[in-house]
């Protein structure tokens, strides 16, 4: 009866515990087989496409390769590598996926023949271009606090798994979740050692504490983790187990972000790919398993790497290691990237993606689905333009200190394509959360004028060698009195187009803007592209029409690209962490203007920097054919700069928050940005072609006839076909 009673209690007490077991086994098959990492969406640059032929110097090369986590070497035989000698580069470009398809891996040796790019293949012969991979600029986190990248099994470094287990779980092959062996052999090491170098839970166990539980200490919390173990352990394999491990350790707090998973650490504290660290690069991120915020290596350098040798040394006491190479590991100093380019380089260029984004992908999706971003950033002009901006409005706050505080925006675009290179939307160091790039709508000045005479040539009753009057004028608006003056208070007399928009005019503009309808220029100025609305007032000629720095590029585009594209362009493609193509963003080209007068109007930007008000920037580069539009507002509140070469459209803008006057004009000011911008990135002249129905001539000066090549007093025009002169003179006199 005893027996009976006994047996029967037993089984009783053990229905709670069949209950318990069962739920958990629930937990742990739901967690693990369902999504288990919410993971926010990477933003990933433009490849960087070097062309033969294209203006490069050898260190700008060498630094580019740097930035992308490209190590210098003896050789470049290697994915990843590079190497340099006095006057070559060679590297082993990776091979990347993105929206274009699967791009290989190549070598590649780089020559700077009178600083000009040679691309050859190992054999010697020459290549047309070559790319370097999309790097990671950021992510969008919504209201996500972590940053994780996903690997899978095949993916992991078979040196990162041999050493995580070699101190972690010596026995994860053999046990079935827990090791009483393991919990033995760490007593014995840390009482024989005086120290914890070994910890009893194995790589499952510590899963399941990362992934099922709190940080409470208490019995029933441990015995759930050693029976979630046996459970996991029962359903998955042991590379489920270690890829899972591997995805989800917890190694940093990055301000509000949780660092998560060895390949998003390996990006963030050495700035390249797992597959690409060293042993003891590996051994140092094992060694911060023990204690993320003890052996930070930003934080605590020395405890860090005394904890990477005490991993390396447990490889040697193992005889993973020899002493030869323990020896020489432990020598190697601890070599992080630059933590702060993210933040300070691409923060502004982030807001452009996400307000794309936005319209097409909730965020909720963006901040845990792990998707792949593809942008049109170039890396290069990016941190070109941030370092400008940066270093321009320092020389000018020491020049002058009633500019402190002076801040800026700047907005590259591709000439052709309407992508959009860069963005910087701040004259500081760091990310401010400020974007002025977006959000600094002032009024834009003169860049109003090149539309403006763009409307004027679409008539067809004006050439840039047509004249009009530079007077003063005075109009009635709303009953109030509106009297424009020229910057220089002066009036200049009869004047040619060309010559009034080069020198920035006021009269004569407003005088060509009366003639063929001030309704026609705001209507020429809504084709192009300006969507905030204004009223078209007299003044608005002159640029009293409000537009953020983003706005002002969009305007120029059509002219810049003469006609190729009209909106600007942030993402590329989104694709999924499988390297499926979710969507494809692809720009709309409708400007009701031909490529011919769009071209002829870019044309008559060029004489701005050879006779009018960008003459500094021609003397900066006097081989350079480039377009340019320089702008100042009323009490000089405003500097603004729009420079157009073969490669890039870039706007530039500089004032005060608190809209004052300032010292600085846009020849002044923002003109000084663009040629420190325009020096660091090699630019290439603008195209001498045409498109069918525009031309160049030389026209006299003196009459509207075509000039003959011994003409002395001529200028070279360009002309919508039909509305050039029809008379030619030889320059020829009988004496």
């Amino acid at each position: 009866m005893l027996v009976k009673w006994g047996f029967i209690i037993a089984l009783l007490s053990s229905i709670p515990f069949g209950i318990w077991v069962w739920w958990l086994n629930g937990q742990v098959v739901s967690r693990f087989e369902g999504q288990k990492w919410q993971v926010p969406s990477e933003v990933f640059s433009a490849p960087t496409v070097l062309h033969s032929g294209a203006p490069w110097k050898k260190q700008d090369l060498e630094r580019l390769l740097e930035e992308a986590g490209y190590r210098f070497g003896r050789n470049s035989q290697q994915v990843g590598w590079a190497a340099k000698s006095q006057d070559k580069v060679s590297a082993h470009l990776r091979s990347y996926v993105d929206h274009n398809g699967f791009h290989q891996s190549e070598r590649r040796i780089f020559s700077f023949p009178n600083e000009r790019l040679l691309i050859q293949a190992l054999n010697g012969d020459e290549v047309a271009e070559a790319k370097i991979e999309p790097q990671r600029i950021g992510f969008l986190y919504g209201g996500n606090t972590e940053s994780r990248q996903i690997l899978r099994f095949e993916d992991i470094p078979q040196a990162l798994m041999d050493i995580l287990i070699a101190v972690e779980d010596q026995d994860f092959y053999q046990h079935w979740g827990i090791s009483l062996t393991g919990i033995a052999r760490a007593v014995v090491v840390n009482v024989t050692q005086g120290a914890r170098r070994q910890g009893g839970s194995t790589l499952t166990q510590q899963l399941v504490k990362n992934m099922y539980l709190s940080s409470e200490r208490t019995y029933t919390r441990k015995m759930t983790e050693v029976v979630m173990s046996i459970l996991l352990e029962y359903h998955y394999s042991k590379e489920a187990i270690i890829t899972a491990y591997i995805n989800e350790v917890y190694l940093a707090q990055l301000g509000s972000r949780a660092l998560h998973g060895f390949a998003a650490a390996s990006e963030h504290f050495f700035g390249r790919p797992l597959g690409e660290l060293n042993l003891d690069e590996f051994a140092l991120l094992v060694g911060m398993v023990k204690g993320p915020s003890l052996y930070n290596p930003e934080r605590s350098p020395n405890r860090a790497k005394s904890r990477r040798d005490t991993v390396l040394a447990i490889l040697k006491d193992q005889g993973r290691l020899s002493k030869t190479d323990f020896d020489r590991l432990i020598k190697q100093p601890i070599r992080l990237a630059n933590q702060q380019k993210e933040r300070s380089v691409y923060g502004d260029y982030l807001d452009l993606v996400a307000m794309q984004l936005s319209r097409d992908f909730d965020e909720t999706t963006l901040a845990t689905q792990n998707l792949r971003i593809y942008t049109g950033v170039d890396i290069r002009a990016q941190r070109a333009a941030s370092v400008a901006i940066q270093r321009q409005v320092g020389v000018l706050e020491k020049r002058d200190p009633s500019l402190k505080g002076l801040q800026g925006a700047m907005v590259v675009t591709d000439r052709l394509s309407g992508q959009v290179r860069a963005v910087v939307g701040s004259s500081g160091s760091y990310y401010t959360g400020f974007n002025r790039a977006l959000g600094a709508v002032r009024p834009i000045g003169s860049l109003v004028k090149p539309p403006l005479y763009l409307s004027a040539l679409a008539t067809g009753r004006y050439t840039w060698w047509s004249e009009i009057e530079d007077k003063r004028l005075r109009f009635n608006v709303g009953g109030q009195i509106w009297q424009p003056e020229n910057y220089d208070k002066q009036t200049h007399g009869v004047v040619h187009l060309y010559e009034a928009l080069a020198k920035s005019y006021n009269l004569a503009t407003v005088s060509l803007a009366q003639q063929i309808g001030f309704d026609r220029v705001g209507d020429t100025l809504r084709q192009l592209g300006v969507k905030r609305p204004f009223t078209m007032h007299p003044s608005v000629s002159l640029g009293a029409l409000e537009l953020s720095p983003f706005e002002v590029s969009r305007l120029y585009q059509p002219i810049a690209s003469q006609g190729s594209s009209s909106e600007l362009g942030v993402v590329l493609s989104v694709m999924d962490q499988d390297d499926r193509l979710l969507k494809r963003f692809n720009q709309r080209r409708n400007v009701p203007f031909t490529d011919a007068l769009l071209a002829v109007t870019l044309d008559g930007m060029t004489k701005t920097p050879q006779i009018g008000t960008a003459r500094a920037a021609q003397a900066a580069f006097p081989h350079l054919h480039f377009a340019a539009k320089t702008g100042t507002t009323n009490q000089q509140k405003d500097s603004w700069y729009v420079g157009i070469t073969g490669d890039y459209s870039s706007t530039i803008w500089l004032g005060a928050d608190q809209n004052v006057p300032l010292s600085i004009t846009g020849s002044s000011g923002a003109q000084t940005v663009w040629i420190d911008f325009t020096r660091s990135i090699n630019a290439r002249s603008l195209p001498r072609a045409l498109p069918d129905g525009a031309a160049r001539f030389h026209v006299l000066n003196d009459s509207f006839e075509i000039a003959a090549e011994r003409c002395e007093e001529k200028t070279e025009l360009a002309f919508i076909l039909g509305t050039e002169p029809k008379e030619s003179s030889a320059c020829f006199w009988i004496f």
